[in-house]
């Protein structure tokens, strides 16, 4: 389990709390779809955790998470900034499928969770993409990736996922 590191009088950094609330998100989507999530103690390699679906024979998915509240759509895409690391580790061909989960979350702080008695609300949704087979990037810092508005990361999403995988569909 992640241990959860507190600022001063109790108070995370926004950057943090986004985090977080990213991991909540596929936490919350992976469970629904019925799905196993592993999660390694320290992220040392590039890779948040692996999904899985032993029960339904349908193989395990690596995958890294990140979120933004800052983005812009081009042709049914969502064009992000990804530092140039993550997306060479994401890269990589393997064993296991790869993918990118990217949490879209409202500019206003206020609005990335909500509760009440009837629901708990985290807003907006995340997308996935598989960048597996890609070319090594030159870059310095960061490198812009398109990630598909079809692929949403639902439940309904990430069962369509797990059947294209022993396909090789991604």
């Amino acid at each position: 389990m992640r241990q959860i590191l507190v600022a001063e009088r109790g108070i995370v950094s926004p950057n943090f709390m986004q985090e977080q609330l990213s991991f909540a998100y596929v936490r919350a989507v992976v469970f629904r779809s019925g799905f196993n999530l592993y999660e390694p103690v320290k992220d040392d390699h590039g890779i948040d955790g692996t999904i899985a679906s032993y029960s339904r024979g349908m193989g395990r998915v690596d995958y890294q998470v990140k979120s933004t509240t800052h983005y812009a759509t081009r042709n049914e895409e969502i064009v992000y900034q990804l530092r140039v690391e993550d997306y060479n580790r994401l890269i990589t061909e393997d064993d296991l499928p790869r993918i990118l989960i990217l949490f879209i979350m409202p500019d206003d702080d206020s609005l990335w969770l909500s509760h009440s008695p009837e629901e708990l609300c985290l807003r907006k949704c995340a997308y996935w993409v598989s960048l597996m087979g890609q070319p090594p990037s030159a870059n310095k810092s960061t490198v812009q990736v398109s990630v598909p508005l079809a692929n949403v990361f639902s439940p309904e999403g990430l069962r369509d996922l797990f059947t294209r995988l022993p396909s090789g569909e991604l």
